[in-house]
């Protein structure tokens, strides 16, 4: 039975919302329960999305359902994913955009907030479903598969992983990177440029 206990609520289930709520649950009182609110209803692999976006028939891949990782907390019964986003945060409750058994407020003991950074597509989503999102990266990689020449703007992690990714799987694509700094991948081993800039030129790039 969950009518009584007290919440523990953390708002957005991606990287750290995850961590958060697993150390929650193995240190809080049977008193207690966990509640993530996300309105996504899939974990998003954000990190894995401009490959997804490249590479086809694989972006079924970044969207994994929440139900076993809550299945493995102590007392799993008691705690919960909550689909929905908060529109309002005050100092004992939340108001979410939708019901929730039967509310749009959840009262709570004590609130954590991950809700993260958007970052640029594709490596955010808009849609909270896993098939539109699915149908996101098939019309994005068909955009690809249509293009004959290529830009990509930042010769950062994502910019890198990217154009080596194209250079991969379309070697006739004209692919261009452009960049503003002297090394590529800066925040790196400054030897890590010419590692880099030899595969980018074996690739095409």
């Amino acid at each position: 039975m969950t009518a009584g206990l007290k919440n523990v609520i953390v708002i957005g289930g991606s990287f750290v919302g995850l961590a958060a709520v697993k150390e929650l649950a193995s240190v809080l009182p049977v008193t207690h329960r966990v509640l993530l609110i996300e309105p996504h209803s899939h974990f998003h692999h954000l990190f894995a999305f401009p490959r997804f976006a490249i590479v086809p028939d694989y972006e079924h891949k970044a969207f994994i359902p929440y139900t076993g990782f809550f299945s493995s907390l102590p007392n799993s019964p008691n705690h919960s994913i909550v689909r929905a986003k908060v529109i309002s945060l005050q100092k004992n409750q939340v108001t979410l955009d939708r019901p929730w058994n039967g509310s749009t407020e959840i009262p709570f003991e004590y609130a954590v907030v991950t809700t993260g950074t958007r970052l640029q597509a594709p490596s955010n989503m808009q849609h909270d479903e896993k098939k539109l999102s699915v149908d996101y990266f098939k019309a994005y990689q068909q955009g690809i598969k249509n293009a004959k020449s290529i830009v990509i703007v930042g010769g950062g992690a994502v910019g890198v992983q990217m154009a080596t990714d194209l250079g991969e799987v379309y070697p006739e694509k004209k692919v261009t990177l452009v960049h503003s700094r002297d090394r590529l991948m800066q925040l790196y081993h400054e030897k890590m440029d010419a590692i880099l800039q030899e595969r980018l030129k074996e690739l095409g790039v």
